[in-house]
């Protein structure tokens, strides 16, 4: 579970010279008292063993276990993430410290230093033996992103000194905090009426769904011959109509360019753009309107965009927020292009919503998704 460094002192090893010199004058009592010289000899190989059997199996019986868990939060909130540190055996870890380093995207209330990529914090801790301990390191969650424990190192000193003992845990830390993106309001939303059949249930609207029937009324002249319920009618004597739910198709599509120009507002930008996506995920959630999203950045396998098929509900705004949560704007991104070539090839909602910088080359696509009957909003 560790990876072993030993930084030792040889100071201790020259005390093998002396003891080894004790023990031979022992044997001639004129140079001393043989008790006495025989218990300082042995005094230091003693010592001498103690110190490498220490460093040799301190670790033998330690262990670090850790919960299998996701955090989800917004930045500004404050999470803790959790370590059990036990040591299963007998040799005691004293006035140790146990390094930790996470990525910057959480900070936390212990004192810590910051690094370019991650920051370190660091905690004393002691472990007597078969003794187990349960860690909690409250961290702030800073900004939008995905952070997770990168490096855990437990440096212990020698019990007996002069060396130091450098225990770093090769094992893949799983517990992650995933931190969504702050909500940017963006306005005119409601101005987006639903069009065409669908499955949204609206009050007034003129198409409808003959499986969602809620009842029976009168049959007026007019009514379809198909929409007749003739169980209803046999039972009341007379003629009577399905009624059934009105629905409307009201779904959006968002399609982010996250590649931007390179500049020094860039990173601001996609920031900006990923907040407004946020919002408007959350706002088509609390009005159950269904929703996907195209992005153009490399997928599993090489592709060129991550798609998030089309969903609606408390569960669907989850994936969609931790999505927008693990991009990366320095990362790989792919041309908005390919993105939009798949998305032609495909079924699109009635609302197209372009989120990003656009260039000449798109506005083809756009256009003869308008003529299609689509609404392009850029």
């Amino acid at each position: 579970m560790f990876r072993k460094t030993i930084r030792s002192s040889n100071l201790y090893r020259w005390l093998t010279i002396p003891g080894g010199i004790f023990i031979i004058l022992s044997f001639f009592p004129r140079l001393g008292t043989f008790p006495i010289l025989a218990f300082i000899g042995l005094l230091f190989l003693y010592y001498i063993l103690g110190v490498v059997f220490y460093e040799n199996h301190l670790d033998d019986y330690l262990a670090i276990d850790y919960p299998n868990r996701k955090i989800r939060c917004y930045p500004g909130d404050e999470e803790n993430l959790q370590l059990s540190i036990m040591q299963k055996g007998i040799l005691p870890i004293l006035n140790a410290k146990l390094v930790v380093k996470y990525d910057i995207v959480l900070e936390s209330s212990y004192k810590f230093s910051e690094e370019k990529m991650t920051n370190t914090l660091e905690v004393p801790i002691t472990l007597l033996s078969f003794e187990k301990k349960e860690l909690l390191l409250p961290v702030l969650a800073k900004r939008r992103g995905v952070g997770r424990i990168r490096v855990i190192r437990l440096v212990v000193p020698n019990i007996l000194g002069f060396s130091e003992i450098d225990l770093l845990y090769n094992r893949y830390h799983k517990e992650e905090v995933v931190i969504y993106p702050s909500l940017s309001e963006v306005k005119g939303l409601n101005l987006l009426d639903p069009r065409s059949n669908g499955d949204h249930q609206a009050k007034h609207s003129i198409y409808e769904e003959p499986l969602l029937q809620y009842g029976t009324r009168a049959y007026d002249r007019g009514d379809p011959f198909n929409r007749i319920h003739w169980k209803a009618t046999a039972k009341r004597n007379e003629l009577q109509t399905k009624i059934v739910e009105k629905v409307n198709q009201l779904s959006w599509c968002f399609i982010i360019n996250v590649k931007t120009e390179y500049g020094t507002s860039m990173v601001e930008q996609t920031e900006q753009l990923l907040e407004q996506t946020a919002y408007m995920c959350r706002f088509a959630t609390e009005r159950q309107i269904p929703f996907e999203i195209y992005m153009n950045v490399r997928g599993r396998g090489g592709a060129p965009y991550v798609h998030l098929t089309l969903g609606e509900g408390h569960h669907h705004l989850m994936n969609a927020l931790e999505l927008l949560a693990r991009v990366n704007p320095l990362g790989l991104t792919a041309p908005l292009l390919h993105t939009l070539n798949h998305l032609n090839q495909q079924p699109k909602p009635p609302y197209i919503i372009q989120i990003g910088e656009m260039s000449q080359q798109h506005h083809p696509f756009f256009k003869r998704w308008e003529q299609n009957g689509h609404s392009v909003i850029t």
